[in-house]
């Protein structure tokens, strides 16, 4: 296939000079796609309408220098830019390069001769400083993935040492409530034997004293108050117990072995586990399809599923629609869990998966669910996706290898 040719823009309003280097080019073994323009007006317009691959300015023009142009934002980096003078002068060289200009030529028969191989020594030197900042680019990328990598981890050791601490302290916490309610029912069914001996035995006068008493402390308010503060404050215990798991299995996502497993059963299991919280706020449709066996940890995959179907429940308000589905796509199986719930904003999409950030009320959500899910489909070597419109719904979608050599490298360290 033959090379295009290069497209090179002259920006000099001496004709005697851009004919000049024209000419130069023309006579070179190079093949070059010129055009002319005569200011920076006409230079601006043409790179807006097609990019050159290189262009050669003069430095001073009649609508400017050309020095703003590699100080403007807008051009800075697009293509390699050479700028010429007439007059030598170090100080104006050095103000040239460091502005951006790629080379600084200073113009005469000789230089306009030599413009073929001075642009092709420009060009390697261009892709040279590609390639450096391609890498640069690439080092950084590298350098904030080790560092989020690093703050995740520090994050683990913090979870799993609050989860730790919080465990012991709420165990008793929650087998003192249970104590506590079964002592508060043997205690109110003592008063209420006691109330009816007093009924039967004691004269009036004790019980209207009794019952004066009563009304004063207002005993049925306490007993009915009692039952409500002790199963409050167990549903409380509840929840914190549920933040310690959710903690400890975000600091290390624990499950059963690695196994070749139908998926599908997985994720029946797995939907008829969470139907009963689905059914009052949402149709759960199933599409599942037949797939492959895939080698993972079957129980850690329901709870991604878990996760995923709980909260699609919550993004919908009353007679919504939630599509568990399953494909095989090449090497690769997919479960997805799409709603026509709320959606999720495009400022939080980037977000969603770092642990403790929710878009939930105060109370509905501790942030680890998808931070959680997130690092299980991970480290089986899969991705989790998501695709949302704010107003139409969200769909996630969880993509695991079904190779299992492959899957196996991945899981083995789990």
């Amino acid at each position: 296939m033959e090379t295009p040719p290069l497209k090179i823009l002259i920006v000099e309003d001496d004709i005697a000079h851009s004919t000049a280097i024209r000419r130069a080019l023309k006579t070179s073994d190079n093949k070059y796609d010129i055009e002319i323009v005569d200011s920076l007006q006409g230079f601006h317009e043409h790179a807006a309408q097609q990019s050159p691959d290189v262009a050669i300015m003069d430095l001073n023009l009649p609508d400017g220098r050309a020095v703003e142009v590699l100080t403007s934002p807008a051009e800075d980096g697009l293509f390699p830019i050479l700028l010429m003078t007439s007059y030598g002068n170090e100080q104006v060289a050095v103000e040239a390069i460091k502005a951006g200009a790629l080379d600084y030529i200073v113009k005469s028969p000789e230089a306009f001769a030599l413009m073929a191989g001075t642009l092709e020594r420009a060009l390697r030197e261009w892709k040279l400083l590609l390639d450096k900042k391609n890498v640069e680019k690439q080092l950084r990328e590298s350098q904030a993935q080790v560092i989020q990598q690093e703050k995740m981890a520090s994050i683990g050791f913090l979870a799993a040492g609050v989860a730790h601490e919080i465990n012991n302290p709420i165990g008793y916490i929650t087998s003192n409530l249970n104590s506590l309610r079964k002592y508060t029912d043997k205690l109110i069914s003592f008063i209420e034997s006691q109330e009816q001996a007093i009924q039967k035995c004691a004269d009036q006068a004790t019980r209207s004293a009794i019952a004066d008493l009563k009304q004063q402390i207002s005993l049925d308010y306490l007993i009915a108050d009692l039952h409500e503060m002790i199963s409050e404050t167990m549903e409380g215990s509840r929840r914190v117990s549920k933040i310690v798991q959710e903690l400890q299995s975000f600091a290390r996502a624990d499950g059963n072995e690695a196994v070749c497993c139908n998926l599908t059963e997985v994720i029946r299991n797995t939907a008829s586990i969470v139907s009963n919280e689905l059914k009052y706020v949402a149709e759960l449709v199933l599409q599942l399809s037949d797939l492959p066996p895939v080698l993972c940890r079957p129980q850690q995959i329901g709870q991604v599923v878990m996760n995923l179907l709980i909260n699609a429940a919550h993004s919908v308000n009353g007679n919504g629609l939630i599509t568990l589905a399953t494909a095989q796509i090449g090497d690769s199986v997919e479960i997805s869990v799409a709603d026509n719930g709320c959606g999720i904003p495009s400022e939080y999409l980037g977000k969603i998966f770092e642990p403790f950030f929710t878009t939930k009320d105060i109370g509905k959500g501790t942030g680890l669910g998808l931070a959680i899910s997130f690092d299980i489909v991970k480290r089986h070597g899969g991705d989790l996706l998501v695709q949302s419109t704010v107003g139409v719904g969200t769909t996630f979608t969880i993509r695991l290898p079904i190779d299992p050599e492959n899957s196996f490298s991945h899981l083995k360290d789990l």
